[in-house]
């Protein structure tokens, strides 16, 4: 890989991300953040009741907290192309000309909607950042020639920063699930894909909806994305 020409900065000291670490983002400025994914809910078809239900729950989630946290939606286009892919081969495994007519028709509405509107999709996420961060050292090289920054301590501030994390992931988990909400922590490679698309829209691909034949075969279809 070619060098950047001296005095050319890269885009990575831009970024306010030091490191990605153990499940963890760890910023330059030593705060150390965990990031969740949750589930949604379609609000305006519940009941009245349930409605009510629902805002208490949150209401008591918020109040609840004694710490910062940062609520994120993102939207992103979808590529339904794998799923109309999946749908073609169930169809031609049917004995029953009337299921196969179905599933043609099913077919045909997936592909003029994805020709006429945009599929969207939206994913949730809770940042659960630490109260406050160490002061992170650049290595040696750093010092000597100002190469790329090399954070030495960046252990230190994580072993620092989960003694708090966990338990506040733990219990916004907990109060998550009042609401029929299910919640979980990103992997670091779930994070470097997530951040890499935020910062790349254009070059960080759109979601693709994968399912299984299991997941088509169900009576609910259960929906997995990943980023092409």
């Amino acid at each position: 890989m070619a060098l950047l020409p001296k005095g050319i900065p890269s885009t990575q000291q831009h970024l306010d991300i030091a490191e990605i670490k153990n499940d963890l983002v760890v910023l330059k400025n030593g705060v150390v953040a965990l990031v969740l994914e949750t589930t949604s809910l379609n609000f305006d078809l519940l009941s009245e009741r349930e409605q009510d239900t629902k805002i208490l729950a949150f209401a008591g989630l918020l109040n609840s907290l004694s710490f910062h946290v940062q609520i994120v939606i993102r939207t992103h286009r979808t590529d339904l192309s794998d799923y109309v892919e999946l749908l073609e081969n169930q169809k031609n495994r049917q004995i029953s000309n009337g299921l196969r007519n179905q599933m043609g028709i099913y077919i045909e509405f997936i592909k003029n909607l994805t020709v006429t509107n945009e599929v969207l999709e939206k994913r949730f996420f809770i940042i659960i950042p630490s109260s406050s961060g160490i002061s992170l050292k650049p290595g040696i090289f750093k010092k000597l020639f100002g190469s790329k920054e090399d954070v030495v301590n960046v252990d230190e501030a994580i072993d620092r920063a989960t003694t708090k994390l966990y338990p506040r992931r733990d219990h916004i988990i907990k109060q998550l699930k009042r609401m029929s909400l299910f919640a979980r922590q990103l992997s670091s490679s779930e994070l470097v894909k997530l951040y890499y698309g935020v910062y790349n829209p254009e070059r960080g691909g759109i979601e693709k909806l994968q399912l299984t034949r299991t997941d088509v075969d169900a009576p609910v279809v259960g929906a997995k994305t990943q980023e092409s």
